[in-house]
């Protein structure tokens, strides 16, 4: 069964690209065009931890208690071990030997709960702290986060908010503040350059011709809106094809032994590799998707097979962050819509389970090292249950995003933190 929707990486065109910008008016580039100073985040009521944030997005309903709260020995543990980590008192699974040594850098919260156990409404709610409604899109924390923080300060035509591996609308805020959406990683700036047979020259003067055909067309349908949204999804384009900033997106600037480390002829890893770049150049929000976790059947040989994909890039990420000097000002959370069944099926699987399941949280800030509530064996919290809204509190006070904030769709007020009595995880950053 396979209705996660996330494992699979696409390939982002330049026609693809344009098309989108055009659907929703040409908005989703304006801020690739808008002048810096319109991005400007409003004075922070604290100091903020974090510039920027990478979510570890894993798709499908990670297994917790195969990966993060194991119970070797117990009815519902299954086949796996438990290792030491390098922080006291937590134990993980024995497939991520490498992401436990960096445990000193990392906390965990074994208690996440919610009610939904819908891959589409949970994912939903992980990702804008509101139930799925029918007659509304909300907007993502993505979005929230290009909206209250803009861009970074080392390159201003890079796009705040990026997305790898997954695909989200912008809600209400409106395509200005969507994802810009990368398929495949080794490939991310795919169509947008121009052809080596075509040459600078040709090039800039096949722009001019677009150009002029472009501006006689304005001149007669001054309002037409689609028009708008083409050429400045045109222009915003243009400005990513710039060298200095089309260079951040090409991974084959990296040493060898940096991307092998990530894993080579692995998305997951090179997009965790490009995650690092972005932040590295100031994008505020990026997100790296791993699907496959929906493991309805034949549970531990794929979980097996995915944590080994998660341990090599994840504690390369760290490792990698850490070393220049990045980790202290990059949050990082791994999460997923779900945890799965402490009841193995038939089919050697486990179902849905919301009930309880597990988040890893680390730099930004965040202390290394603590245990965020205690399961009952992975079957329910036993104590110190975490809501969703107190996770994303929890990253809005990092990153200094206010979260009492309202935004209006069709003059309804929406905070970002939906709950008011939803705090940060205190014992994170203590």
């Amino acid at each position: 069964m396979a209705c996660d929707g996330c494992d699979g990486y696409r390939r982002l065109t330049r026609r693809q690209l344009l098309g989108r910008a055009v659907e929703g008016g040409g908005a989703c580039f304006l801020g690739l065009l808008t002048p810096r100073i319109l991005y400007a985040r409003p004075d922070a009521k604290s100091r903020h931890t974090a510039d920027s944030i990478i979510i570890l997005w894993m798709g499908g309903g990670m297994s917790h208690l195969d990966t993060f709260d194991p119970q070797p020995g117990a009815d519902h543990g299954g086949p796996f071990e438990a290792i030491a980590t390098a922080a006291e008192g937590i134990r993980i699974s024995e497939h991520l030997p490498r992401i436990a040594e960096q445990f000193k850098h990392l906390s965990l919260i074994r208690t996440m709960t919610s009610n939904e156990a819908d891959h589409g409404r949970a994912t939903y709610l992980m990702h804008t702290g509101y139930p799925q409604i029918p007659s509304m899109q909300h907007s993502t924390l993505g979005s929230i986060a290009a909206q209250q923080l803009g861009r970074g300060a080392k390159d201003p035509n890079l796009p705040p908010y990026v997305n790898i591996g997954i695909s989200w609308a912008a809600g209400y805020l409106g395509p200005k503040y969507a994802p810009f959406e990368i398929g495949n990683p080794d490939n991310a700036m795919m169509d947008m350059r121009y052809h080596r047979d075509v040459g600078a020259e040709r090039f800039e003067n096949r722009l001019r011709l677009v150009d002029a055909l472009d501006r006689s067309f304005r001149t007669k349908h001054p309002k037409n809106a689609a028009m708008a949204g083409y050429a400045h999804a045109y222009n915003a384009a243009l400005l990513m094809m710039r060298p200095e900033t089309a260079g951040v997106f090409d991974l084959r600037r990296e040493p060898d032994r940096i991307r092998q480390a990530y894993g080579l002829r692995d998305a997951f890893g090179q997009g965790c590799l490009l995650a690092r770049r972005l932040v590295e150049n100031g994008v505020r929000f990026v997100e790296v998707a791993l699907g496959g976790w929906d493991t309805h059947q034949q549970n531990f040989t794929q979980v097996e097979a995915l944590s080994a994909r998660l341990d090599e890039a994840v504690s390369t990420l760290i490792q990698d962050l850490r070393s220049r000097g990045l980790y202290e000002r990059t949050m990082i959370v791994l999460a997923s819509e779900f945890g799965r069944t402490p009841r193995i099926n038939e089919q050697s699987g486990r179902d849905h389970y919301s009930q309880c399941w597990s988040a890893v949280v680390g730099g930004g800030g965040v202390r290394g090292g603590r245990i965020v509530g205690r399961s009952d064996k992975g079957r329910a919290v036993d104590a110190r249950p975490v809501q969703v809204g107190e996770l994303h509190a929890t990253i809005c006070h990092a990153l200094g995003i206010d979260a009492a904030k309202k935004n209006y769709s069709d003059g309804r007020p929406f905070r970002v933190v939906k709950d008011e009595n939803a705090k940060p995880i205190a014992e994170l950053f203590t």
